[in-house]
């Protein structure tokens, strides 16, 4: 089982009903929500040398990770703390969370 989240760059999000409406576009394919941004870039670097225990789907203005289910509390604390530092929302749909 997996553990899923997403990190992502929009001004059109104001609530956790609305990231997961941008969350499920995002699957599909559509990125108009969301805004291509370096600091991605950044965010993403800092990521893969904290560890290499997830995957990563890395577009224009967001990632969306994943990751074993046993390291899911693990990768959800790295993960918010770097969003959180680099100025980034994340979203975390199992329980609907969301930090921007």
């Amino acid at each position: 089982m997996e553990w899923y989240c997403a990190v992502f760059n929009s001004d059109k999000v104001n609530s956790a009903i609305g990231a997961q409406v941008l969350y499920e576009r995002l699957c599909e394919g559509d990125e108009s929500l969301v805004g291509d941004i370096e600091i991605i870039d950044e965010f993403y670097n800092e990521l893969m040398k904290k560890t290499k225990a997830v995957k990563c789907n890395k577009c224009r203005g967001y990632i969306i990770i994943s990751t074993e289910f046993e390291n899911a509390e693990f990768i959800n604390e790295v993960v918010m703390k770097l969003a959180k530092k680099h100025g980034l929302s994340f979203y975390e749909p199992q329980n609907m969370v969301y930090v921007f």
